[in-house]
Protein backbone atom coordinates (compact mmCIF):
# COMPACT_ATOMS: atom_id res chain seq x y z
CA UNK A 1 0.00 0.00 0.00
CA UNK A 2 1.01 3.17 -1.11
CA UNK A 3 0.04 5.62 1.76
CA UNK A 4 1.40 5.12 5.17
CA UNK A 5 -1.41 6.85 7.37
CA UNK A 6 -2.76 3.63 7.98
CA UNK A 7 0.57 2.70 10.10
CA UNK A 8 2.09 6.47 11.23
CA UNK A 9 -1.50 6.56 13.19
CA UNK A 10 0.01 3.62 15.91
CA UNK A 11 2.62 6.11 16.18
CA UNK A 12 0.59 9.57 16.74
CA UNK A 13 -1.30 7.75 19.17
CA UNK A 14 1.45 6.13 21.38
CA UNK A 15 -0.61 3.72 22.70
CA UNK A 16 1.18 1.28 25.22
CA UNK A 17 0.04 -2.15 26.26
CA UNK A 18 0.92 -4.67 28.73
CA UNK A 19 1.36 -8.36 27.13
CA UNK A 20 1.07 -9.68 31.32
CA UNK A 21 -2.56 -9.34 31.71
CA UNK A 22 -3.96 -8.19 28.17
CA UNK A 23 -7.07 -9.44 29.07
CA UNK A 24 -8.31 -6.72 31.05
CA UNK A 25 -5.86 -4.10 29.32
CA UNK A 26 -6.54 -0.47 28.90
CA UNK A 27 -5.33 1.46 26.03
CA UNK A 28 -3.40 4.47 27.42
CA UNK A 29 -1.42 7.03 25.84
CA UNK A 30 1.02 9.92 25.99
CA UNK A 31 -1.98 12.13 24.92
CA UNK A 32 -4.15 12.63 27.76
CA UNK A 33 -8.03 11.53 27.09
CA UNK A 34 -9.06 14.76 27.69
CA UNK A 35 -7.50 16.35 25.45
CA UNK A 36 -7.85 13.52 23.04
CA UNK A 37 -11.74 11.87 22.01
CA UNK A 38 -12.39 15.42 20.71
CA UNK A 39 -12.18 15.72 16.91
CA UNK A 40 -12.79 13.76 13.89
CA UNK A 41 -9.24 13.33 13.19
CA UNK A 42 -9.15 11.70 16.25
CA UNK A 43 -11.76 9.01 15.74
CA UNK A 44 -10.29 8.45 12.25
CA UNK A 45 -6.48 8.23 13.89
CA UNK A 46 -7.86 6.16 16.53
CA UNK A 47 -9.60 3.62 14.07
CA UNK A 48 -6.52 3.43 11.82
CA UNK A 49 -4.50 2.65 15.04
CA UNK A 50 -6.89 -0.31 15.58
CA UNK A 51 -6.68 -1.80 12.50
CA UNK A 52 -2.52 -1.37 12.51
CA UNK A 53 -3.19 -3.60 15.34
CA UNK A 54 -4.60 -6.49 13.95
CA UNK A 55 -1.05 -7.06 11.41
CA UNK A 56 2.63 -7.35 12.18
CA UNK A 57 5.57 -9.65 10.73
CA UNK A 58 5.35 -11.74 13.49
CA UNK A 59 2.46 -11.41 15.51
CA UNK A 60 -1.40 -11.37 14.70
CA UNK A 61 -2.28 -11.68 11.10
CA UNK A 62 0.01 -11.69 7.86
CA UNK A 63 2.08 -14.98 8.67
CA UNK A 64 0.32 -17.45 11.17
CA UNK A 65 -2.05 -17.72 9.41
CA UNK A 66 -0.81 -19.35 6.42
CA UNK A 67 0.78 -21.70 9.31
CA UNK A 68 -2.25 -22.60 11.23
CA UNK A 69 -4.72 -23.19 8.57
CA UNK A 70 -2.47 -23.87 5.13
CA UNK A 71 0.30 -25.89 6.59
CA UNK A 72 -2.08 -27.28 9.22
CA UNK A 73 -3.25 -29.44 5.98
CA UNK A 74 -1.68 -30.87 2.99
CA UNK A 75 -1.32 -28.59 0.88
CA UNK A 76 2.60 -27.01 2.30
CA UNK A 77 4.82 -28.01 5.06
CA UNK A 78 8.00 -26.32 5.95
CA UNK A 79 9.35 -24.03 8.24
CA UNK A 80 10.75 -22.60 11.12
CA UNK A 81 10.79 -24.49 14.40
CA UNK A 82 7.47 -22.91 15.30
CA UNK A 83 5.84 -23.73 12.43
CA UNK A 84 7.26 -27.45 12.56
CA UNK A 85 5.66 -27.92 15.81
CA UNK A 86 2.36 -26.66 14.85
CA UNK A 87 2.34 -28.98 11.52
CA UNK A 88 4.09 -31.87 13.97
CA UNK A 89 0.36 -31.93 15.73
CA UNK A 90 2.83 -33.29 18.32
CA UNK A 91 3.38 -32.30 22.23
CA UNK A 92 1.02 -29.46 22.01
CA UNK A 93 0.61 -27.74 25.33
CA UNK A 94 0.00 -24.29 27.51
CA UNK A 95 3.85 -23.25 25.92
CA UNK A 96 3.90 -25.50 22.85
CA UNK A 97 3.62 -24.15 19.78
CA UNK A 98 5.39 -21.24 21.50
CA UNK A 99 4.01 -18.58 18.75
CA UNK A 100 0.71 -18.83 20.46
CA UNK A 101 1.75 -17.36 23.43
CA UNK A 102 3.77 -14.47 21.84
CA UNK A 103 2.02 -14.42 18.50
CA UNK A 104 -1.74 -14.41 18.13
CA UNK A 105 -3.44 -14.53 21.60
CA UNK A 106 -2.25 -11.59 23.32
CA UNK A 107 -2.31 -9.56 19.86
CA UNK A 108 -5.87 -10.82 18.72
CA UNK A 109 -6.63 -9.38 22.32
CA UNK A 110 -4.88 -5.93 21.96
CA UNK A 111 -7.03 -5.72 18.64
CA UNK A 112 -10.17 -6.22 20.41
CA UNK A 113 -9.19 -3.81 23.43
CA UNK A 114 -8.82 -0.94 20.22
CA UNK A 115 -12.14 -1.64 18.84
CA UNK A 116 -13.66 -1.54 22.05
CA UNK A 117 -11.92 1.51 23.47
CA UNK A 118 -13.48 3.58 20.00
CA UNK A 119 -17.28 2.08 20.46
CA UNK A 120 -16.54 3.24 24.17
CA UNK A 121 -16.02 6.37 23.23
CA UNK A 122 -17.21 7.67 20.06
CA UNK A 123 -20.56 7.93 21.07
CA UNK A 124 -20.16 10.17 23.44
CA UNK A 125 -18.02 12.90 20.90
CA UNK A 126 -19.10 15.94 18.93
CA UNK A 127 -18.51 15.02 15.26
CA UNK A 128 -20.07 14.84 12.32
CA UNK A 129 -22.54 11.66 12.70
CA UNK A 130 -21.36 10.25 8.96
CA UNK A 131 -18.10 10.26 10.61
CA UNK A 132 -19.12 8.87 14.02
CA UNK A 133 -20.98 6.46 12.32
CA UNK A 134 -18.33 4.62 10.01
CA UNK A 135 -15.47 4.97 12.30
CA UNK A 136 -17.87 2.70 15.16
CA UNK A 137 -18.78 0.39 12.01
CA UNK A 138 -15.52 -0.36 11.37
CA UNK A 139 -14.46 -0.72 14.96
CA UNK A 140 -17.52 -3.45 15.28
CA UNK A 141 -16.24 -5.22 12.25
CA UNK A 142 -12.64 -5.22 13.14
CA UNK A 143 -13.70 -6.69 16.75
CA UNK A 144 -16.06 -9.32 14.77
CA UNK A 145 -13.24 -10.39 12.50
CA UNK A 146 -10.57 -11.05 15.44
CA UNK A 147 -13.55 -13.09 17.68
CA UNK A 148 -14.08 -15.06 14.71
CA UNK A 149 -10.29 -16.20 14.32
CA UNK A 150 -10.36 -16.90 18.08
CA UNK A 151 -13.50 -18.61 18.05
CA UNK A 152 -11.97 -20.67 15.01
CA UNK A 153 -8.66 -21.39 16.83
CA UNK A 154 -9.31 -21.84 20.34
CA UNK A 155 -13.47 -22.41 20.62
CA UNK A 156 -15.44 -20.38 22.95
CA UNK A 157 -13.21 -17.53 24.30
CA UNK A 158 -14.28 -14.37 26.59
CA UNK A 159 -16.42 -11.90 25.71
CA UNK A 160 -15.19 -8.28 26.60
CA UNK A 161 -16.86 -6.02 24.72
CA UNK A 162 -16.21 -2.35 27.28
CA UNK A 163 -12.62 -0.97 28.73
CA UNK A 164 -15.17 0.68 31.08
CA UNK A 165 -14.65 -2.42 32.88
CA UNK A 166 -11.95 -4.58 34.18
CA UNK A 167 -13.29 -7.73 36.24
CA UNK A 168 -9.83 -9.99 37.49
CA UNK A 169 -11.93 -12.81 36.25
CA UNK A 170 -13.62 -13.07 32.98
CA UNK A 171 -14.39 -16.69 32.04
CA UNK A 172 -15.11 -18.40 28.61
CA UNK A 173 -18.44 -18.51 26.91
CA UNK A 174 -19.27 -20.96 24.46
CA UNK A 175 -18.45 -20.77 20.48
CA UNK A 176 -22.30 -20.99 19.91
CA UNK A 177 -22.24 -17.41 22.24
CA UNK A 178 -19.56 -16.07 20.56
CA UNK A 179 -20.95 -16.26 17.21
CA UNK A 180 -24.30 -14.21 18.35
CA UNK A 181 -21.48 -11.39 19.05
CA UNK A 182 -19.98 -11.92 15.88
CA UNK A 183 -23.31 -11.59 13.83
CA UNK A 184 -24.55 -9.03 15.75
CA UNK A 185 -21.41 -6.81 15.15
CA UNK A 186 -21.26 -7.54 11.66
CA UNK A 187 -24.93 -6.54 11.62
CA UNK A 188 -23.78 -3.16 13.08
CA UNK A 189 -21.21 -2.71 10.56
CA UNK A 190 -22.95 -3.19 7.83
CA UNK A 191 -25.79 -0.59 9.03
CA UNK A 192 -23.12 1.75 9.33
CA UNK A 193 -20.20 1.47 6.71
CA UNK A 194 -20.32 2.57 3.12
CA UNK A 195 -19.91 0.68 -0.13
CA UNK A 196 -16.52 0.59 -1.71
CA UNK A 197 -18.11 2.98 -4.61
CA UNK A 198 -18.78 5.62 -1.96
CA UNK A 199 -15.30 5.03 -0.43
CA UNK A 200 -14.12 5.82 -3.74
CA UNK A 201 -16.84 8.81 -4.69
CA UNK A 202 -15.09 10.51 -1.84
CA UNK A 203 -11.70 10.46 -2.36
CA UNK A 204 -10.77 7.75 0.05
CA UNK A 205 -6.84 7.06 0.11
CA UNK A 206 -7.16 4.24 2.33
CA UNK A 207 -7.98 1.31 0.59
CA UNK A 208 -7.54 -1.31 3.38
CA UNK A 209 -10.80 0.19 5.54
CA UNK A 210 -13.66 -2.05 5.26
CA UNK A 211 -16.99 -1.09 3.40
CA UNK A 212 -20.06 -2.45 3.85
CA UNK A 213 -19.27 -5.02 1.39
CA UNK A 214 -16.53 -6.41 3.25
CA UNK A 215 -18.50 -6.71 6.53
CA UNK A 216 -21.58 -8.77 4.63
CA UNK A 217 -18.94 -11.24 3.27
CA UNK A 218 -17.19 -11.44 6.92
CA UNK A 219 -21.24 -12.24 8.08
CA UNK A 220 -21.68 -14.82 5.31
CA UNK A 221 -18.70 -16.97 6.39
CA UNK A 222 -19.86 -16.83 9.82
CA UNK A 223 -22.60 -18.15 8.85
CA UNK A 224 -20.85 -20.78 6.40
CA UNK A 225 -19.01 -21.70 9.58
CA UNK A 226 -21.67 -22.15 11.42
CA UNK A 227 -23.68 -24.43 8.64
CA UNK A 228 -26.11 -21.62 8.21
CA UNK A 229 -26.71 -22.45 4.81
CA UNK A 230 -30.04 -20.43 3.97
CA UNK A 231 -28.74 -16.81 5.91
CA UNK A 232 -24.91 -17.70 4.42
CA UNK A 233 -26.77 -17.91 0.63
CA UNK A 234 -28.62 -14.71 1.46
CA UNK A 235 -26.00 -12.17 2.62
CA UNK A 236 -23.46 -14.35 -0.51
CA UNK A 237 -26.09 -13.11 -3.25
CA UNK A 238 -26.06 -9.51 -1.29
CA UNK A 239 -22.34 -9.11 -2.20
CA UNK A 240 -23.08 -10.19 -5.48
CA UNK A 241 -25.81 -8.45 -6.39
CA UNK A 242 -24.41 -4.71 -5.18
CA UNK A 243 -22.07 -5.07 -8.45
CA UNK A 244 -19.39 -3.70 -6.75
CA UNK A 245 -16.80 -6.45 -6.97
CA UNK A 246 -16.29 -8.56 -10.18
CA UNK A 247 -13.33 -12.15 -11.19
CA UNK A 248 -10.30 -10.20 -12.34
CA UNK A 249 -9.82 -11.75 -15.62
CA UNK A 250 -5.78 -13.26 -14.66
CA UNK A 251 -5.65 -15.06 -11.60
CA UNK A 252 -2.24 -13.79 -10.79
CA UNK A 253 -3.24 -10.15 -11.20
CA UNK A 254 -5.27 -10.50 -8.14
CA UNK A 255 -1.82 -10.59 -6.53
CA UNK A 256 -0.09 -8.32 -8.31
CA UNK A 257 1.78 -5.14 -6.86
CA UNK A 258 0.62 -3.20 -9.51
CA UNK A 259 -2.95 -3.70 -8.87
CA UNK A 260 -2.82 -2.94 -5.73
CA UNK A 261 -5.83 -0.39 -4.31
CA UNK A 262 -9.16 0.63 -5.57
CA UNK A 263 -8.77 -0.84 -8.98
CA UNK A 264 -8.72 -4.31 -7.89
CA UNK A 265 -12.05 -5.54 -8.74
CA UNK A 266 -11.98 -8.85 -6.90
CA UNK A 267 -10.32 -7.49 -3.56
CA UNK A 268 -13.25 -7.34 -0.71
CA UNK A 269 -10.77 -6.52 1.67
CA UNK A 270 -7.12 -6.34 1.65
CA UNK A 271 -4.28 -6.35 4.57
CA UNK A 272 -2.17 -3.51 2.78
CA UNK A 273 1.31 -3.43 3.43
CA UNK A 274 4.29 -1.58 2.80
CA UNK A 275 8.08 -2.37 2.62
CA UNK A 276 10.72 0.18 2.60
CA UNK A 277 9.74 2.75 5.26
CA UNK A 278 11.17 4.88 7.79
CA UNK A 279 9.79 4.25 10.62
CA UNK A 280 9.87 0.30 8.82
CA UNK A 281 6.52 -1.03 9.14
CA UNK A 282 5.78 -4.92 9.80
CA UNK A 283 4.87 -6.25 6.72
CA UNK A 284 3.80 -9.80 4.81
CA UNK A 285 7.01 -12.05 6.00
CA UNK A 286 5.87 -15.03 4.38
CA UNK A 287 9.02 -14.33 1.92
CA UNK A 288 12.16 -15.09 3.54
CA UNK A 289 10.30 -18.70 4.68
CA UNK A 290 9.75 -20.00 1.39
CA UNK A 291 11.93 -22.55 -0.40
CA UNK A 292 13.44 -20.78 -3.38
CA UNK A 293 13.76 -22.77 -6.73
CA UNK A 294 17.28 -21.85 -8.37
CA UNK A 295 15.30 -21.49 -11.63
CA UNK A 296 13.45 -18.34 -9.95
CA UNK A 297 15.88 -15.22 -8.73
CA UNK A 298 13.50 -12.15 -7.93
CA UNK A 299 12.89 -13.72 -4.49
CA UNK A 300 16.73 -13.83 -3.56
CA UNK A 301 16.24 -9.59 -2.38
CA UNK A 302 14.35 -11.16 0.53
CA UNK A 303 16.17 -12.20 3.58
CA UNK A 304 16.86 -16.08 3.72
CA UNK A 305 16.25 -17.72 6.91
CA UNK A 306 16.03 -21.07 5.49
CA UNK A 307 12.21 -21.88 6.46
CA UNK A 308 11.41 -23.63 2.84
CA UNK A 309 8.10 -23.35 3.55
CA UNK A 310 6.89 -24.98 0.12
CA UNK A 311 3.85 -26.84 -1.63
CA UNK A 312 2.86 -30.27 -1.36
CA UNK A 313 3.57 -32.74 -4.27
CA UNK A 314 0.22 -34.07 -3.78
CA UNK A 315 -1.38 -30.77 -3.56
CA UNK A 316 0.38 -29.53 -6.88
CA UNK A 317 -0.51 -33.19 -8.77
CA UNK A 318 -4.19 -32.32 -7.42
CA UNK A 319 -5.24 -29.66 -9.77
CA UNK A 320 -7.13 -30.06 -13.15
CA UNK A 321 -5.04 -30.70 -16.59
CA UNK A 322 -4.71 -26.77 -17.74
CA UNK A 323 -6.17 -24.98 -14.53
CA UNK A 324 -4.48 -21.30 -14.72
CA UNK A 325 -4.05 -21.10 -10.98
CA UNK A 326 -1.40 -23.28 -10.85
CA UNK A 327 0.39 -20.34 -12.52
CA UNK A 328 1.18 -19.70 -8.33
CA UNK A 329 3.21 -22.44 -8.45
CA UNK A 330 6.72 -23.57 -9.86
CA UNK A 331 7.86 -26.89 -9.65
CA UNK A 332 11.17 -27.60 -11.81
CA UNK A 333 10.03 -31.38 -11.82
CA UNK A 334 6.76 -30.68 -13.02
CA UNK A 335 5.54 -31.79 -9.35
CA UNK A 336 7.39 -35.61 -9.48
CA UNK A 337 9.36 -34.71 -6.71
CA UNK A 338 9.74 -31.80 -3.93
CA UNK A 339 9.85 -29.08 -3.28
CA UNK A 340 7.00 -26.90 -4.93
CA UNK A 341 7.69 -22.65 -4.72
CA UNK A 342 4.86 -20.85 -4.11
CA UNK A 343 5.01 -17.67 -6.02
CA UNK A 344 1.27 -16.25 -5.28
CA UNK A 345 2.58 -13.82 -3.46
CA UNK A 346 5.03 -11.35 -5.80
CA UNK A 347 8.16 -10.26 -4.61
CA UNK A 348 8.60 -6.57 -3.52
CA UNK A 349 11.60 -4.50 -4.99
CA UNK A 350 11.05 -2.46 -2.05
CA UNK A 351 11.86 -4.77 0.72
CA UNK A 352 13.86 -4.25 3.47
CA UNK A 353 14.94 -7.80 3.93
CA UNK A 354 12.45 -9.29 5.45
CA UNK A 355 9.73 -6.97 5.43
CA UNK A 356 7.33 -7.49 2.14
CA UNK A 357 4.64 -4.84 0.51
CA UNK A 358 2.80 -7.54 -0.70
CA UNK A 359 -0.66 -7.10 0.08
CA UNK A 360 -2.68 -10.02 1.85
CA UNK A 361 -6.08 -10.70 0.50
CA UNK A 362 -8.66 -11.29 3.69
CA UNK A 363 -11.80 -11.74 1.86
CA UNK A 364 -12.51 -11.33 -2.33
CA UNK A 365 -14.87 -12.03 -4.21
CA UNK A 366 -14.22 -15.73 -6.06
CA UNK A 367 -14.12 -16.51 -1.97
CA UNK A 368 -17.83 -15.27 -1.61
CA UNK A 369 -19.18 -17.08 -4.92
CA UNK A 370 -17.67 -20.53 -3.28
CA UNK A 371 -19.23 -19.73 -0.42
CA UNK A 372 -22.62 -19.02 -1.90
CA UNK A 373 -22.44 -22.29 -3.77
CA UNK A 374 -21.29 -24.38 -0.93
CA UNK A 375 -24.61 -23.08 0.85
CA UNK A 376 -26.84 -23.61 -2.09
CA UNK A 377 -25.28 -27.44 -2.15
CA UNK A 378 -25.96 -27.96 1.52
CA UNK A 379 -29.83 -26.28 0.76
CA UNK A 380 -29.85 -29.32 -2.60
CA UNK A 381 -29.99 -26.12 -5.09
CA UNK A 382 -27.18 -27.99 -7.14
CA UNK A 383 -27.76 -26.07 -10.33
CA UNK A 384 -27.53 -23.02 -8.81
CA UNK A 385 -24.54 -24.05 -6.65
CA UNK A 386 -22.75 -25.22 -10.11
CA UNK A 387 -23.56 -21.74 -11.51
CA UNK A 388 -21.79 -20.02 -8.76
CA UNK A 389 -18.92 -22.35 -9.10
CA UNK A 390 -18.59 -22.18 -13.09
CA UNK A 391 -18.06 -18.41 -12.54
CA UNK A 392 -14.23 -19.05 -10.83
CA UNK A 393 -13.83 -21.86 -13.36
CA UNK A 394 -13.90 -20.01 -16.35
CA UNK A 395 -11.75 -17.55 -15.01
CA UNK A 396 -9.22 -20.94 -14.18
CA UNK A 397 -9.59 -21.82 -18.07
CA UNK A 398 -11.41 -24.74 -17.19
CA UNK A 399 -14.79 -25.99 -18.62
CA UNK A 400 -17.80 -25.89 -16.64
CA UNK A 401 -19.55 -28.70 -14.56
CA UNK A 402 -23.04 -29.79 -15.05
CA UNK A 403 -24.98 -30.04 -11.89
CA UNK A 404 -26.84 -33.33 -12.99
CA UNK A 405 -23.64 -35.27 -12.77
CA UNK A 406 -23.21 -34.64 -9.03
CA UNK A 407 -25.30 -35.98 -5.75
CA UNK A 408 -25.35 -32.77 -3.07
CA UNK A 409 -22.09 -34.81 -1.24
CA UNK A 410 -20.00 -34.96 -4.87
CA UNK A 411 -20.73 -31.59 -5.66
CA UNK A 412 -19.69 -30.32 -2.37
CA UNK A 413 -16.56 -32.75 -2.30
CA UNK A 414 -15.73 -30.74 -5.58
CA UNK A 415 -16.67 -27.11 -4.45
CA UNK A 416 -14.21 -28.15 -1.22
CA UNK A 417 -11.39 -28.96 -4.14
CA UNK A 418 -12.31 -25.77 -5.97
CA UNK A 419 -11.44 -23.70 -2.79
CA UNK A 420 -8.58 -25.64 -2.34
CA UNK A 421 -7.18 -24.89 -5.52
CA UNK A 422 -8.61 -21.16 -5.98
CA UNK A 423 -7.68 -20.10 -2.38
CA UNK A 424 -4.35 -21.74 -1.43
CA UNK A 425 -2.19 -19.78 1.05
CA UNK A 426 -5.01 -17.19 1.89
CA UNK A 427 -5.62 -18.70 5.25
CA UNK A 428 -8.72 -21.34 4.51
CA UNK A 429 -7.04 -24.48 4.63
CA UNK A 430 -7.58 -25.98 7.92
CA UNK A 431 -11.28 -24.38 8.76
CA UNK A 432 -12.11 -25.35 5.61
CA UNK A 433 -11.15 -29.25 5.63
CA UNK A 434 -12.76 -29.35 8.95
CA UNK A 435 -16.04 -27.90 8.01
CA UNK A 436 -16.20 -30.12 4.57
CA UNK A 437 -13.86 -33.13 4.90
CA UNK A 438 -13.96 -33.61 8.97
CA UNK A 439 -12.59 -37.54 8.69
CA UNK A 440 -9.96 -36.06 6.20
CA UNK A 441 -8.97 -33.91 8.91
CA UNK A 442 -8.45 -36.44 11.05
CA UNK A 443 -6.90 -38.64 9.03
CA UNK A 444 -4.46 -36.04 8.50
CA UNK A 445 -3.29 -35.09 11.78
CA UNK A 446 -2.76 -38.92 12.37
CA UNK A 447 -0.72 -39.56 9.77
CA UNK A 448 1.59 -36.44 11.33
CA UNK A 449 1.26 -36.96 14.95
CA UNK A 450 3.32 -39.20 17.27
CA UNK A 451 1.09 -38.72 20.30
CA UNK A 452 -2.71 -39.42 18.88
CA UNK A 453 -3.32 -42.24 19.97
CA UNK A 454 -2.51 -41.53 23.84
CA UNK A 455 -4.19 -37.64 23.50
CA UNK A 456 -6.74 -38.45 20.22
CA UNK A 457 -6.56 -36.52 17.05
CA UNK A 458 -9.21 -34.42 17.68
CA UNK A 459 -7.42 -32.51 20.59
CA UNK A 460 -5.89 -31.22 17.48
CA UNK A 461 -8.33 -29.41 16.08
CA UNK A 462 -7.91 -26.68 18.48
CA UNK A 463 -4.77 -24.61 19.74
CA UNK A 464 -4.22 -24.77 23.17
CA UNK A 465 -4.61 -21.85 25.18
CA UNK A 466 -0.83 -20.08 26.69
CA UNK A 467 -0.52 -21.18 30.50
CA UNK A 468 0.18 -17.08 31.02
CA UNK A 469 -2.82 -15.92 29.78
CA UNK A 470 -4.47 -18.81 32.49
CA UNK A 471 -2.27 -18.02 35.38
CA UNK A 472 -3.49 -14.70 34.51
CA UNK A 473 -7.12 -15.03 34.38
CA UNK A 474 -8.38 -17.35 36.87
CA UNK A 475 -12.02 -17.44 35.11
CA UNK A 476 -10.16 -19.45 31.53
CA UNK A 477 -9.63 -23.25 31.19
CA UNK A 478 -7.75 -25.06 28.61
CA UNK A 479 -9.23 -26.66 25.72
CA UNK A 480 -9.60 -30.62 26.22
CA UNK A 481 -7.18 -33.13 26.10
CA UNK A 482 -3.94 -30.27 27.60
Amino acid sequence: MKNLTLFISIILLSFNYSCEDVLDEKIYGQIADSDYWNTEEDAVTAVKAAYASTRGGWEGLSFWQFCVEDMGTNIATGGYFATLDYQAYTGWSGTTPDFVDWGLWPSFWRSINYANTILDRLPGMDIDEDVKQRVMGEAYAIRAMIYFYLVNWFGGVPEITTTTETPMVIPRESMESNYILIENDLKAAIERLPEKSELMAMAETDYGRLSRGAARSLLARAYQQQGKWSECASMAQEVIASGEYALETNYMEIFSLANEGFQNKEVIWVLPFIAGTSPVVDANVLQVYLWRAPEISDYNIYYDWNGEIRVTTSFFSSFENGDKRKAGLFSSTDGTADPIMLLKYPPDPSTEGFNSGTDYPMIRYADVLLMRAEALANLGELDGAAAEVNKVRARAGLPAIDAAGFTSVSLLNHIHNERRWELYFEGHAKRDMIRMDYDQMIAYIKTQSADWEAVTAERYLLLPLPSSAIASNPGLTQNPGF
